[in-house]
Parts: structure tokens; sequence; C-alpha cells
């Protein structure tokens, strides 16, 4: 017992102190409209990549999405802007957290949430095989 510790232990101060910095990759965008009312002229923009998502109208409890082929995220952060139902024009950037567990060989799905007092709620998803073949979301 004594030498598995020593081990992990061991592991543990040299996964440290390598520097142990994964990969993240993703494949989709989604901008989830809470805001209670349409949202327009919505642009969401991952730094380090030129492509943006944008759609003209999103409308209550739509969704605006992406997919496309996988792409490393650099975690540079993501550029939201939005108007707002009252009119005003609104912009965030978002750095949301990697999940604590993830499957590493599947891609990740950023999700936007515009909520009705304009805030904005940024995480992750994943896509992963059940044991009846059919996919579950991973928050």
């Amino acid at each position: 017992m004594k030498k598995l510790i020593v081990l992990l232990a061991g592991g543990f101060l040299s996964a440290c102190a390598t520097g142990y910095n994964p990969n993240y990759y993703f494949n989709e965008l989604q901008v989830v409209n809470l805001a209670g009312a349409t949202i327009e002229d919505v642009n969401l923009t991952v730094a380090a990549y030129p492509n943006s998502l944008s759609c003209q109208e999103v409308a209550k409890f739509a969704i605006c999405d992406d997919r496309f082929g996988k792409r490393r995220y650099l975690q540079q952060g993501i550029q939201l802007s939005w108007t707002h139902p009252d009119g005003s024009r609104r912009s965030d950037t978002l750095n949301p957290r990697v999940p604590a567990f993830y499957n590493a060989a599947l891609p990740l799905r950023i999700v936007i949430e515009v909520l009705e007092d304009g805030s904005v709620k940024a995480f992750y998803e994943q896509e992963e095989p059940g044991r009846d073949g059919f996919f579950t979301s991973l928050r």
C-alpha cells in the first residue's frame, strides 16, 4: 500500500512539474436565445479562427448553430455580440472552463446562452456514446 501511495504521489508531482497542458478540440458553436423575445444581429467569433457564427435573427427559445471539422481550441476567448430585445447592442468576451470530466476522443460544443436580463452564460457540452449506442450530452 505504501508503494502505491508513493508511486501515485510521484506521478502527480511529475505531472505538475512537466506543466501538463492538454489540447482541447471543438466542432460546434451554439447560441441559445433565452432572452424572452427575438434577438438580432448575433455574431460569435472564437479568437484565432477567421470563421464566425452569424445569425440575423434568433427567435425566442431557438438556437443558432454551426458544425464544422474538429478544431483545436486555444483558450483565447470567445467574442459574442447581439441586439437585445430592448434594442440595445450588447457584447461580451467569454472564456468558459472546459469540463472536469470529458472524453478527449470527442470534440466539445461551445454553448452560449443569452438570458433575459442581458447576461450571458457560456459552457461546453459534449456528446458521449451511451451503452445503447445513442449519444447523451455531458455538461
